[in-house]
């Protein structure tokens, strides 16, 4: 009998050491999980929608929106242009469009909300640079290439990247507009992507769009494509011009100062003048895209400097330049002053262009800050 207690005893302790292992294995794997979920949860990437997958280049594979994330107010009650296409949404798109142009062409166009720990402005551009095959950039070269939206719910920044990876097709690549703001606990992501000319073509109508979701989340039920004037603030100096005989004003973007039109129909000139805090990119950066917006390639600093010519007023100086492509043509001049680069750019068919030119440099001439 007394072995037979013994034996017991000995059996009962094993089973309370099994069941300590089990115990310990058991919080060691719940410890785990939880790190891997707070990983999870920060990866600040874009889906692709299903319909784009045969289309477009699919970005970084995405993980679900995080739990407990509500969706963002009014994305997809704001009016959008009639040639974007809607798309289904994906767990992580909001919104989500598809625009096709000609030959094959195609852009597309996505908005995510995520939480406020999704990367700051650096990081996420640098991001989409590697989807386009080109290099990281620093701090220095994001705030020269950096545009400035002001939403009701604060500053949205603006990038335009332009790059092909080795290999992708010209016809669905080639070209990114991205957009972000952080405002309070959450992130909004706009980009648009595709073709480089089709991608251009859509710019204005995109930034009109960011603008647009950007005030519906305050509550700004006014808030659609039409466009506004910029607001006068300390940011946003004023000036004067005289407008030239024959330019007719209409509605600025978003984006835009000021907007006129010249001419009509094949011979019709759009005028803009842009204004941005900062220094609005290099000579390099800015006339190399001017060109490739008529279908140019780009230059070398070298030669760009070449084509830069200075223009001289009564109230600064300005530098100059003048872009002949096959069927367009783009005339711009450009100042830096108190803190802000201001823009003034004509675009049209070659002959619309050298008619319009002389008023052009006058029009510059007229501006007072």
């Amino acid at each position: 009998m007394p072995h037979r207690r013994s034996a017991e005893i000995i059996q009962m302790k094993l089973r309370v050491v099994f069941l300590s292992l089990v115990v310990i294995s058991l919080a060691a794997c719940n410890n785990k999980s939880e790190i891997k979920v707070y990983r999870v949860s920060k990866a600040p990437l874009e889906e692709i929608g299903p319909e784009q997958q045969g289309a477009m280049p699919a970005n970084a594979p995405s993980p679900s929106m995080p739990g407990g994330m509500a969706p963002v107010a009014s994305a997809t009650s704001v009016p959008v242009p009639p040639n974007w296409q809607p798309q289904p949404l994906s767990q992580m798109r909001q919104a989500s469009f598809l625009v096709k142009g000609v030959n094959g062409a195609v852009a597309d166009i996505s908005f995510v909300g995520l939480g406020a720990s999704a990367g700051n402005v650096l990081e996420n551009v640098n991001r989409w640079l590697s989807q386009i095959g080109q290099p990281p950039i620093e701090e220095q070269k994001l705030n020269q290439i950096a545009q400035h939206l002001t939403t009701s719910i604060g500053d949205v920044a603006v990038v335009d990247l332009a790059g092909l990876p080795i290999g992708a097709d010209s016809a669905k690549d080639g070209r990114i507009i991205a957009a972000m703001t952080t405002n309070g606990s959450s992130t909004l992501f706009f980009k648009i992507r595709g073709n480089a000319a089709l991608t251009e073509s859509q710019k204005s109508d995109f930034i009109k769009w960011v603008a647009a979701v950007c005030n519906s989340q305050s509550g700004n039920k006014s808030a659609q494509m039409a466009e506004a004037m910029p607001p006068e603030n300390s940011t946003n100096p004023q000036i004067k011009w005289q407008t030239p005989a024959g330019w007719s004003q209409v509605p600025p973007s978003a984006m835009r100062y000021a907007s006129f039109s010249a001419g009509a129909n094949n011979d019709k000139v759009d005028i803009s003048i842009v204004t941005f805090p900062g220094e609005g990119g290099s000579d390099t950066d800015n006339v190399n895209r001017w060109r490739q917006q008529i279908g140019l390639p780009p230059m070398s600093p070298a030669a760009v400097a070449t084509q830069v010519a200075p223009l001289k007023t009564s109230d600064g100086n300005f530098s100059s330049v003048d872009i002949a492509g096959a069927n367009a043509r783009t005339v711009a001049a450009w100042t830096r002053r108190a803190g802000h680069v201001w823009f003034f750019k004509a675009t049209g068919p070659n002959a619309a262009i050298e008619k319009e030119k002389p008023n052009f440099v006058k029009f510059v001439e007229s501006v007072r800050f």
